[in-house]
């Protein structure tokens, strides 16, 4: 097959694969911290699972984790942060 071919048949297919690439960037339903079930702003992407953290968890579980990246959801999306600004 050529690369046309290839992509010909996936063409039918390109909504479902947008749709779980969307639902991987969107936070868990619902979106409970990990440790205390409070409201989970926080996300570690270097964590198995990418847990949801609230700020005080994220706090404490994160900080001898010194090179894990923390992302914050801020209602839309999740953006950069860093551990100093939790």
């Amino acid at each position: 097959q050529t690369q046309n071919d290839y992509i010909h048949e996936w063409l039918p297919h390109k909504e479902e694969f947008m749709r779980v690439l969307l639902e991987l960037e969107a936070p868990p339903d619902p979106r409970n911290c990990i440790s205390c079930g409070t409201d989970g702003l926080y996300r570690c992407t270097d964590c198995l699972h990418q847990p949801m953290f609230c700020r005080e968890c994220c706090r404490m579980t994160q900080q001898c984790l010194l090179f894990h990246r923390v992302q914050h959801w801020n209602g839309e999306f999740f953006e950069e942060s860093a551990l100093h600004m939790v």
